[in-house]
């Protein structure tokens, strides 16, 4: 992602962060602020805030978790879960997939996440649709954190205004309606593509899946 900020800015706003390592700390700790959402309210880097953390030795939470106060803590959604590990060839894909933390524009207890699932073996795309241009800019800077599962992390050419859902997409660029081809980038196994293409398209006529 591009970062159009000056030396000068970068340098004053790491120097606040160190000057405000108290707040920095208790809301990552204790208040379940991501890292992401910390670079975005700071205007610093991810790779430079972790860097930070190890420098003053902050525990580090399990990547795709936060800590929300009780009764606040986000999921993922488990129809959404569900229906990757029906279509794809390697479902444990899953296992390394990441719960994305929108809590910061979208307020606590503000139900499921979304589910990014990284690529690997057949699976050479991914992409996740969110409600707009703040939640996107989220979602990037927690997926360039991991580049190699999440490689040129990019939002897809905007076709509205800001407050309109916006796609951010990971790794090989996908054809925009042929499901099929979409289907297989996405790693999915045939039966599981026959699935997908008729989820997206309503108006065929019915697809038998054998």
């Amino acid at each position: 992602m591009t970062n159009h900020r000056t030396k000068r800015e970068v340098s004053a706003n790491r120097a606040t962060v160190i000057a405000q390592q108290a707040a920095v700390v208790r809301r990552y700790t204790y208040e379940g602020a991501s890292l992401a959402a910390l670079c975005r309210d700071y205007g610093v880097g991810i790779g430079w805030l972790r860097w930070q953390f190890d420098v003053w030795d902050v525990p580090r939470r399990p990547r795709g978790r936060t800590a929300y106060p009780a009764g606040q803590e986000t999921s993922a959604d488990e129809r959404e879960r569900a229906a990757f590990a029906r279509r794809l060839a390697e479902p444990g894909l899953l296992e390394q997939s990441v719960v994305l933390d929108l809590s910061s524009a979208r307020g606590p207890g503000a139900g499921v996440s979304p589910l990014a699932v990284p690529v690997g073996g057949v699976r050479v795309s991914g992409e996740v649709t969110v409600g707009n241009w703040g939640e996107a800019l989220i979602v990037i800077l927690q997926l360039e954190a991991d580049q190699e599962r999440y490689p040129k992390v990019r939002q897809r050419k905007p076709l509205g205004s800001p407050w309109e859902p916006r796609t951010v997409c990971w790794g090989a660029s996908t054809p925009v309606d042929d499901w099929p081809t979409r289907g297989r980038m996405f790693g999915y196994h045939e039966a599981g593509v026959i699935e997908y293409t008729a989820a997206h398209t309503p108006s065929s006529a019915p697809v038998v899946q054998r």
